[in-house]
């Protein structure tokens, strides 16, 4: 009778388990395994998964970016929550992403145990697709880990018998994303030879030199850093800078560019929610969200850095014609750095990289894509690697093509940002983080770059220059205060993956939540 309870009482635990099970089923014909077009079925429905909404599309985007430190968030309950660096264990960011890691997660099972299972001999195009695979399975447990820290691994099909699952250790992790990386490397085409849009092998390798970046931590001596340089060199003159970084984020000329290694596809059909999240709807005809707001300190970060960097006016929208309705102009809008901070509607620029281009349309949806990882991201990482191993002499040629790119584009006087030169190990270490954001600010890896180097970085770099941010300005009720940096390392664990998964319970929640 216990027994039949037990086999009874998961019966119902697993069908009320609504974040991991998918009704329908993913894939409900196992035949699709059988033939190269049936497994690109599958692997397309893995993409789906996290170009979806609750991932690439809005929630992933607005967890990273409120909670990072460096952005606010337009909508006012996010901002005394997640922006705040508040999370809630039932946030409906924390909630979602959380669901569509594991539906990403499941996918990717399915598809290489559906191969491994009915397919003796898998041609060329077939292990191509395994190692899309292997790869999407890798970027979402390389998210997982670093957000959540301790995480369920799950690598079988999702039955009642694999439901529930224990979180995992972190080093246990890190190895199966390793493991995975590397099938994928093996598996993958060679750049040029992939679909384009889709990730070559030199994908994995970027991926996995940021594996082992993670790894290394703030730790000089550690041995990954030379794992993550052999990774990177892999990469290293395999793409090329765009000659102008403002055509970057251009209509026309934003998408798979000869520096985008990796990348989100969208199209007008099925369109993600970029622009919606970075423009407001007075600056067109159209219906949009303007969520995602930058902190005053990042602006002058980089205006004290770098006068007159056409990546500065790339990337930020500060200034911009606002538009009634029906199409007519309704004024200019100011906002910092142009004005004195005084309110909430003129205090935070807008990302400019997303910002809708055409005035009079009527929809925020487009074919922008969103970038995951491209060329100038690894040369900035190949200056840090090669810093750590070899000092500054040795990784300035690294950076100096991403500056040099930088000051020759359109809006440039030629001379800033200059190339570096004369740097201690140390003053390039703090040097090389603040050229992250001031060449990648909005594409997604702010929270993570923001705590890699550890909880003093962190706090000292981030979350302390913010807070005096806050009192030079005067404006304590217009900005966010940030409390508890310490756990704001992690986001918290899911309540409905407390409430549901048997082997994990309130006892097993990141500190301070």
């Amino acid at each position: 009778m216990k027994n039949r309870f037990i086999i009874f009482l998961s019966i119902v635990l697993f069908s009320a388990t609504s974040c991991l099970k998918e009704d329908p089923p993913f894939l409900s014909d196992e035949n699709l395994f059988t033939t190269d077009e049936g497994v690109k079925v599958a692997v397309n429905g893995i993409y789906s998964a996290i170009a979806g909404y609750n991932y690439y599309s809005s929630d992933f985007i607005q967890l990273v970016d409120y909670h990072s430190g460096m952005f606010n968030s337009g909508r006012a309950q996010d901002q005394t929550g997640v922006a705040a660096l508040n999370t809630l264990p039932n946030g409906t960011f924390v909630e979602n992403v959380w669901k569509a890691s594991y539906q990403t997660i499941n996918r990717s099972n399915e598809t290489i145990i559906g191969v491994q299972n009915f397919q003796e001999n898998p041609s060329d195009v077939t292990l191509n697709e395994v190692g899309q695979a292997y790869f999407l399975r890798a970027v979402i447990y390389f998210n997982l880990v670093r957000l959540f820290g301790e995480v369920p691994i799950r690598t079988e099909k999702l039955n009642i018998d694999t439901i529930n699952a224990p979180k995992a250790a972190v080093d246990s992790v890190y190895q199966l994303i390793i493991s995975d990386l590397k099938m994928a490397e093996e598996n993958l085409y060679e750049k040029g030879i992939q679909t384009i849009g889709r990730p070559a092998k030199e994908a994995a390798n970027m991926l996995l030199a940021q594996v082992y970046m993670n790894m290394a931590g703030n730790d000089a001596g550690s041995e990954y850093w030379a794992k993550a340089k052999e990774e990177a060199m892999k990469v290293y003159g395999q793409y090329q800078l765009v000659s102008d970084y403002t055509t970057l984020w251009e209509n026309g000329s934003r998408n798979n560019t000869t520096e985008a290694i990796f990348e989100i596809q969208y199209n007008q059909a099925n369109s993600g929610n970029i622009i919606r999240l970075h423009t407001p709807s007075n600056a067109f005809v159209g219906q949009s969200w303007g969520r995602v707001l930058v902190n005053p300190e990042v602006i002058d970060y980089h205006m004290n850095q770098y006068p007159n960097d056409p990546r500065f006016e790339a990337t930020m929208m500060y200034n911009y014609m606002k538009y009634n309705s029906d199409g007519t102009e309704n004024g200019e809008q100011k906002i910092y750095p142009l004005v004195t901070r005084r309110s909430k509607a003129n205090s935070f620029p807008f990302v400019g990289k997303y910002w809708i281009w055409d005035p009079k349309t009527p929809t925020p949806y487009s074919d922008a894509n969103f970038v995951i990882m491209r060329y100038s991201e690894l040369l900035l990482m190949l200056a840090e690697i090669t810093n750590e191993i070899d000092g500054p002499g040795a990784a300035e040629q690294y950076v100096n093509e991403v500056v040099t790119r930088a000051r020759n584009s359109t809006g440039g006087d030629g001379v800033v940002p200059a190339n570096w030169s004369g740097f201690s190990q140390d003053e390039f270490r703090m040097r090389i983080m603040r050229e992250y954001q001031y060449e990648l600010l909005g594409e997604g890896g702010e929270w993570f770059r923001n705590r890699r180097r550890g909880l003093d970085y962190f706090k000292n770099e981030v979350v302390n220059i913010h807070n005096e941010r806050i009192k030079l300005d005067g404006n304590e009720g217009v900005d966010v205060h940030y409390d508890d940096a310490e756990k704001a390392m992690l986001q918290p664990i899911p309540l409905s993956e407390i409430n549901t998964n048997l082997m994990i319970t309130v006892d097993d929640q990141n500190p301070g939540y």
